[in-house]
């Protein structure tokens, strides 16, 4: 097998999943995984000093928006090619990213000969988007954002202003519980804020 010199730098809160993409590319004889972050501000500091080949983010980062860090890292650092790998598979959130720059876009469910295959071609200066990604950019954007029962119920209660542990609370959830869910409804609507959260469900007559 060829062996590629693709320098990696993994951006994840989680670090299991840090450990667990690392150990996993590292085998796969094609790349290595030089360092890994779990905020945004960790890899924004250390990209000062030092540029890897392929940058690997979450968009769901404890200090930060993924989405407009990529903007960032695209404008300041051209060389780096960045791959979103996330569990959103929101349409919105999917063309933002791309929007934005983005050279690559696996979901965490893929397989890691996937996750490889992107790292390689975003390496070989071509863009790749998953097979399950392409099939929801083909699909297209929907003019009705499709809820769970428990989202509805979330996202009322948002409208109502109440905040996430009263939520938590109200539901019988945990607050990070509902704070996973909180980043969802955002992603589902393609917004950035509450405000902009509540119009959007207000326009849709979703509450």
């Amino acid at each position: 097998m060829k062996k590629y010199l693709i320098d990696v730098y993994i951006v994840d809160d989680h670090q299991m999943v840090c450990e667990g993409l690392s150990e996993l590319i590292n085998n796969s004889g094609k790349a290595h995984v030089s360092r890994t972050f779990n905020t945004l501000e960790a890899c924004r500091k250390a990209l000062q000093e030092r540029r890897p080949d392929v940058l690997l983010l979450d968009l769901s980062m404890p200090d930060g928006d993924g989405v407009t860090f990529c903007q960032q890292i695209v404008s300041q650092y051209p060389k780096v090619r960045v791959v979103a790998v996330t569990i959103h598979d929101e349409y919105s959130m999917i063309q933002r990213m791309m929007e934005c720059g983005a050279h690559g876009y696996v979901l965490k469910s893929s397989s890691v000969d996937e996750l490889t295959e992107a790292i390689v071609s975003v390496w070989q200066k071509q863009q790749y988007v998953s097979p399950q990604v392409e099939a929801i950019l083909q699909k297209g954007k929907t003019n009705n954002v499709v809820l769970t029962d428990v989202e509805k119920n979330i996202l009322s209660l948002i409208c109502n202003g109440m905040t996430n542990p009263e939520i938590a609370v109200h539901m019988h959830l945990s607050t990070e519980t509902v704070n996973w869910y909180r980043k969802r409804l955002l992603a589902k609507f393609g917004v950035r804020n509450t405000v902009s959260l509540v119009r959007l469900a207000v326009e849709q007559k979703l509450i």
